[in-house]
Parts: structure tokens; C-alpha cells; sequence
């Protein structure tokens, strides 16, 4: 046993103080002290236990408990159709038989019934005609998926909302090929909503078909109305011409004033020769003056006759003009009608042709299993997305509290 110098020097030594008196009892036993660091260690294990429950177990139950319990099931029946129109160029993806048949699918339509699908007006159908609030009613203690429920309210907002959810509509502008998914509770109330927004895609070509032949139609009738009006103010033009000038064709008056000046002439220069001779054979012969008198008098009547021809105003060139002018406009306004008949009678034998088809590719099927829910899977994923949500909380924990050491 060391002595108290021993202790003091090494106390010096260590540099500490040195404690006096103390009594070291040889016989006593030594008793472990709590160590201090352990509690944090006891806390985190704590806290990792709880977090568990609460972010995996306590989810996974709650997921559990609602596939197993509370999950209706729910069927989906699905419906394939195709939207054509006759005489266009068809596309190489579709199907031989429609080539054969001459038709052409009708992009636009596609997209036009899509998005009517996925409209108001297509669920006020479904409220008339196919019972659709008794449908997603029927859900029994569903509570996420049944109508109304705790993200819907019983407005028809939250319907529309909700009818949302339940149907999908698809174009493909590849193929052509609408596709129609619809959702329910019991596969007859799929079945028959499927079947009942079939029916209403169809009578929405069939109206767009109606207006597009009804105005197609009221357009070519205007035509021809149009059309038939000019043509009797020509008519009606030529024969106030003909009333005012006394005239029925100024052209076959002109030919005859023109036939009397070339006979006119023809005359007088028959005269000037007989003149001429006389004037060389026997100057002073009486019959010179009576055929040089006739001469002027048929050079006169042939200035009378040119003159009425083209002389001032009351000329018969300024009417022939006139008139040339309306049965020229004659001409134009019947050939135009004409034309306008024809387009009438084409745009009704269009008519009578439908410019657009929905053909059914796949009616709704009633199905024999639902579709949804998944349980098995959901639960699944409940379970790793809690474990993983976990696992990054307990990382950030132990980051924090290694952070918080001195």
C-alpha cells in the first residue's frame, strides 16, 4: 500500500489535485455506476419502435382493414368503336376489310365524340336514361368510392366529379379505334352505362350528320333561289329594253339596214358606171342628168341608212350594245341557275348518304370477375411505402442526433 507521499508525487506527476485522507477500504466491493450515454441510445430505440407503429404497421393496418372490409368490388366493362366516312383515301393501318368497304376513318369525330364523352352533357344521359346515381350508390360501406362520399359531395358537381373517376375515354389517332372504359358496382350497371354512352356517342354523329346534310341543303336551296331571282331580272331587263325600243332583236335590225346599204351601193355604183359611159360615148345624151339625180339621191339614202346606224344617241349601235349586255347577263344568270340546281340536287342525294359512322368494334361485355380493387397489391404497396417512408425517417433521426453529439 502506497503511502500519502507516494500519492502526492503522482499528483504532481499527473497534474491533479491531490485528495487527503482517503481511505481505501480493501475489502469493499466495487459498484458499476449508469453510464450515461446509453440512455440517448434507449430513447432512439424508442422512438424507432414507435415511428414503426405509427409510419408501417399502423398504414398497413388501415389498408388492410379497408380491402378486406370496407372495398367494394368494382367491374369495368369496355366498349371498342371506330368513327368512318365513305370515299376518302383509307389508311394503311387499318384493317383490310374496311379498305375493301371504300371508308375512311374520321379523325376530327374522333376527338369531337371523346371529348363529349367526357362532358356534362353525356352524364345528363346517364341520369335520364341509365340510372347512374343508383349505380355508384351501390357501393355498400365503400367510402372512397361509393357516390356520394367523403371527397364528393351530392351536388351535381360532385357527380360530374365522380363520373370522372369512374368512366375513361380514349382516342387512338394511330388506328383509329375509340376506346370506352366504364366503371360500377355490379357488372349489369357497367354494362348497361357502357351501352347507354354508345348510344349517345352514336346519336351525337347522327346530329352532326343531320346539320351538316340539313345545311348543306338550306345552302343550295339559297343558291338556287338566288340564282332563279337574277335570272328573272335579266328576263325581266330584256323585256323592258324591248318594250321601250320597240325592238324584239336590234341585231336582225341591224343586218337589214346593213343588207339595204350593200344593195344601196351595189345600185350606185351600177349608175356611176352607166354615167361613165354615157359621159365617153355621148357627152350631151339627156339620160346623164336623170342617172347623175338617182346617184345622189342613193349616195343620200346610204348616208340616211349609216347614220341610223351609228350616229348620235338614237342610233341603233347604242341599243344593240344594250342589249348584247343583257342577254349576255341573260346568259350568265341561266347558266348559274343551272348550276345551283345541280349543287341542290347533289347536296340531297349527299344527304340521303350518311357522312359519318359509328361502327361498334367491341360492344360492352358484362364482366364475371371485377376489375378492381387490388387489393392484394395495394396492400403491398401500402406496406413498402410506409417502409420506406420509415427507414428515411430513422435515417434523418440518426443524422440529427449525430449532429447534436459535442
Amino acid at each position: 500500500m502506497p503511502d500519502a507521499t507516494e500519492f502526492a508525487t503522482y499528483a504532481r506527476l499527473l497534474r491533479l489535485t491531490p485528495v487527503s485522507d482517503v481511505q481505501l477500504a480493501p475489502t469493499t466491493l466495487a459498484v458499476e455506476t449508469p453510464n450515461p450515454a446509453t440512455r440517448p441510445r434507449r430513447r432512439l430505440k424508442l422512438e424507432g419502435i414507435v415511428s414503426f407503429l405509427l409510419l408501417v404497421a399502423l398504414p398497413t393496418c388501415l389498408a388492410v382493414t379497408y380491402f378486406a372490409f370496407f372495398a367494394a368490388d368494382r367491374y369495368e366493362s369496355e366498349a371498342r368503336f371506330i368513327l368512318r366516312s365513305p370515299g376518302r383515301t383509307i389508311s394503311a393501318q387499318l384493317p383490310n376489310l374496311l379498305q375493301a368497304a371504300g371508308i375512311a376513318r374520321a379523325s376530327d369525330d374522333g376527338y369531337i365524340v371523346q371529348e363529349f364523352l367526357q362532358s356534362r352533357d353525356a352524364l345528363e344521359v346517364l341520369e335520364k336514361n341509365a340510372d347512374l346515381k343508383a349505380a355508384y350508390a351501390a357501393g355498400g360501406h365503400d367510402f372512397l368510392w361509393k357516390f356520394p362520399n367523403f371527397f364528393t359531395s351530392r351536388t351535381e358537381e360532385g357527380l360530374y366529379w365522380h363520373y370522372q373517376r369512374m368512366m375513361s375515354a380514349e382516342f387512338d389517332n394511330t388506328t383509329g379505334v375509340s376506346t370506352l372504359k366504364m366503371q360500377a358496382f355490379a357488372p349489369e350497371a357497367a354494362q348497361r352505362l357502357a351501352a347507354a354512352l354508345l348510344v349517345s356517342a352514336e346519336g351525337l354523329v347522327n346530329r352532326l350528320n343531320e346539320r351538316a346534310r340539313q345545311d348543306a341543303i338550306k345552302v343550295a336551296d339559297s343558291e338556287v333561289e338566288r340564282m332563279k331571282a337574277r335570272a328573272l331580272a335579266a328576263q325581266a331587263a330584256l323585256t323592258a329594253f324591248r318594250e321601250r325600243e320597240r325592238l324584239v332583236d336590234p341585231s336582225q335590225v341591224t343586218l337589214a339596214v346593213l343588207e339595204t346599204i350593200a344593195r344601196l351601193s351595189v345600185e350606185a355604183a351600177t349608175l356611176s358606171v352607166q354615167i361613165a359611159e354615157l359621159e365617153k360615148t355621148s357627152r350631151n345624151s339627156p339620160q346623164i342628168a336623170p342617172l347623175r339625180s338617182r346617184r345622189g339621191a342613193i349616195e343620200a339614202q346610204i348616208a340616211t341608212e349609216r347614220h341610223r346606224l351609228a350616229g348620235d344617241a338614237q342610233a341603233i349601235a347604242p341599243r344593240i350594245a344594250e342589249y348584247e349586255r343583257l342577254m349576255l347577263e341573260r346568259e350568265f344568270a341561266a347558266k348559274a341557275l343551272i348550276a345551283a340546281m345541280t349543287a341542290l340536287e347533289t347536296a340531297k342525294i349527299e344527304a340521303q348518304r350518311q357522312q359519318v359512322y359509328l361502327e361498334k368494334v367491341a360492344t360492352p361485355a358484362r364482366q364475371d370477375y371485377p376489375t378492381y380493387p387490388w387489393r392484394v397489391v395495394w396492400c403491398l404497396v401500402t406496406l413498402v411505402a410506409g417502409y420506406m417512408t420509415w427507414r428515411m425517417w430513422r435515417i434523418l433521426v440518426k443524422d440529427a442526433a449525430d449532429h447534436a453529439k459535442p
